[in-house]
């Protein structure tokens, strides 16, 4: 099969509105915006620059142009995501040198910085007296045709974000041959927009804190009891474990059973226990891995859902917290590339390859790679809000925070073999979106002691409860929305809240009345709601919303709030798999040679995903999918 492309770029004409830029000529005077085109496509050579929104903030370019030409597009200033929009940054200014237009296509998974680097060059080339939509995008001369390629391996693996990279690197380190397709031009699908961290159970950095979450192992099994009966082993355990923990408080609390048992409750035992075991009990050596490849995640911290301080994340070399996505994947990146992972950009998968009931390669556009084992990871079905309301109308018109690429893509490809799917209908939203920009706020801030408040400027739940329960509670206020409070002390210790801050999503005041009438919310019920959390703080009691989870005061000025609602998050539901990670037929057979992992398995999660084990399910599943396919490949 012969496959058209262009040399260089598709012609797209994209017409962006136009923002406030600086520039001028070369002698410093100001040029006005909105001028003509150029006589002839000529222009005035100088330097001119521009600045846009991009999605972390404002991104300000400098092009120069000749007399004929665009010689050069320098990005002077960014702060976008620097997994995503700052790997998109390294490119897209050639590709307007390269086009010798603005009129280019966007880096598929980075959209608003791509938006917001080429308003910001359009601003660059307006001060220059150009209208940009004038110039017509070099096409590199007449189309070619490019011979489809095929490769072989001994594992494929499809999709390259946290699971996918891990698989791979898995294979690669048991000896085999490793070809990773990715849909997109840069790696990281929705793993690169994790915020908080990973969730872990028994391990050495959890000892480092000390053990004051009573309240929320006691609230727990009480749940569980109460709740789920048929867990009443698993409860009895745990208890045991506990008692024997206060008998001789050694070390800090938390066991496997413990994790598996909070897991259950967060997914309204809805979940497949063989997976949550499998999940819980690897989670620690998962831990231990990570920091063979040189990802550390030795900061311990509370998160909703969880009985204990179990999310493990990254720090900085402040010792500040910060988003473990963009932490992780560039570290898994370059780890793959270390063992000789062959990644492939840009190459959608179509179809798995089969032969005599055996998965034996991948179908992707310009590529046949054949092999001896496939991996999917290609992630859930997030940004595909088509079939998320299809699957389940009342999430219709909501904001997700998943990547471009998460459209569903593996699952559809597995069932086309016979693969099973489990749980689809359950589509998780994350209480805690900004609504403009859909950026994802991240649990940590509330497990670390921020809290909600409505439009009367009350609280109105437990922040550290459940996902579904959290966002219940948001959509049921005045505006479907809420704000999330922080003080400096918190943002002193985040480098992800600063980074908030600079990206504007933040409204500030320097005292609770302040604050208040930044938010537009009565100022007295507002201060009131303050000073009673800090009090109850104080008192390690909350007699309004029986949350057990607290850090210190939100005492010290000036105070934040982000305004939030709840978006598309997580999709639990996918492909279904046992605990080696093989991929199941609608009969509960396996598919030989067929191996996944990530958000595009089901089964895990149950009806709900507490934070922290994506990152978990990510990593321990990737191992697992990439040691199964190795192991078949032999």
């Amino acid at each position: 099969m012969m496959k058209k492309l262009s040399a260089l770029f598709l012609a797209l004409a994209l017409v962006f509105s136009l923002t406030a830029c600086t520039g001028g000529t070369p002698d410093g005077s100001a040029q006005p915006s909105g001028s003509a085109p150029a006589a002839e496509g000529k222009f005035t050579p100088g330097t001119y620059e521009g600045e846009a929104q991009g999605y972390g903030g404002v991104i300000k370019v400098a092009v120069t142009l000749s007399a004929d030409k665009i010689d050069k597009v320098e990005v002077l200033k960014s702060s976008e995501t620097e997994a995503i929009g700052e790997v998109a940054l390294e490119s897209l200014p050639q590709a307007v040198v390269d086009a010798q237009s603005s009129q280019i296509d966007s880096v598929s998974g980075a959209t608003f910085t791509s938006t917001g680097f080429i308003e910001a060059v359009n601003a660059a080339l307006t001060a220059a007296g150009v209208d940009p939509t004038a110039l017509t995008p070099v096409s590199g001369g007449a189309d070619v045709t490019v011979e489809e390629q095929t490769l072989e391996a001994d594992v494929v693996v499809v999709g390259a974000g946290g699971a996918g990279m891990t698989a791979a690197i898995t294979a690669a380190q048991a000896g085999k041959t490793v070809v990773l397709l990715e849909k997109t031009g840069m790696v990281g699908g929705n793993s690169v927009r994790a915020t908080g961290g990973m969730n872990a159970a028994k391990t050495e950095w959890q000892d480092t804190n000390e053990f004051t979450e009573d309240a929320g192992v006691e609230k727990t099994l009480s749940t569980a009891a109460e709740t789920y009966p048929e867990l009443s082993d698993l409860v009895a355990t745990v208890q045991a474990q506990y008692d024997a923990y206060k008998a001789n408080p050694t070390g800090y609390f938390d066991s496997v059973e413990l994790f598996i048992l909070d897991t259950l409750v967060g997914g309204k035992n809805l979940n497949n226990y063989d997976l949550v075991e499998t999940l819980a009990s690897n989670s620690a050596s998962a831990i231990e891995w990570l920091s063979t490849i040189g990802a550390d995640l030795h900061n311990v911290g509370s998160f909703g859902g969880a009985s204990v301080k179990r999310i493990h994340r990254p720090v900085d070399a402040e010792g500040k917290t910060i988003s473990v996505g963009s932490y992780l994947i560039p570290i898994l990146q370059k780890a793959c590339e270390d063992n000789g992972v062959q990644i492939i950009f840009n190459a959608p998968a179509t179809e798995i390859l089969m032969a005599d009931g055996a998965a034996v390669g991948v179908k992707a556009e310009g590529y046949t790679v054949n092999a001896k084992s496939v991996v999917l990871a290609t992630g859930g079905f997030g940004a595909n809000l088509e079939m998320v309301a299809e699957l389940k109308p009342e999430l219709d018109g909501f904001v997700t925070t998943n990547a471009p690429g998460i459209t569903g893509d593996g699952i559809k490809m597995a069932e086309a073999v016979g693969a099973a799917t489990v749980d689809m209908d359950q589509i998780q939203i994350h209480p805690t979106v900004e609504q403009k920009t859909s950026a994802l706020i991240t649990e940590g801030l509330r497990g670390d002691g921020a809290i909600l408040v409505n439009a009367e400027g009350l609280r109105f739940c437990d922040e550290v409860g459940t996902r579904d329960a959290v966002s219940a509670a948001e959509l049921a206020q005045t505006g479907g929305y809420a704000w999330l409070v922080v003080d400096q002390k918190m943002v002193d210790a985040s480098s992800v809240i600063a980074g908030y801050i600079k990206a504007g999503y933040t409204v500030q005041g320097d005292s609770y009345e302040a604050l208040a009438e930044a938010m537009g919310v009565p100022a007295d019920a507002f201060a009131t709601t303050m000073d009673t959390w800090n009090a109850a703080v104080a008192a390690g009691t909350d007699a309004e919303f029986g949350r057990t989870s607290f850090a210190n005061p939100l005492d010290t000025a000036p105070y934040y709030a982000i305004k939030i609602a709840p978006g598309v998050h997580h999709t639990m539901g996918g492909v279904q798999i046992d605990t080696s990670a093989q991929v199941l037929d609608t009969e509960g057979n396996v598919i030989p040679g067929l191996f996944a992992a990530g958000e595009v398995t089901g089964g895990i999660h149950g009806a709900n995903r507490l934070g922290g084990n994506a990152v978990a399910d990510f990593i321990v599943f990737g191992r697992i999918s990439g040691q199964s396919a190795a192991d078949y490949a032999k």
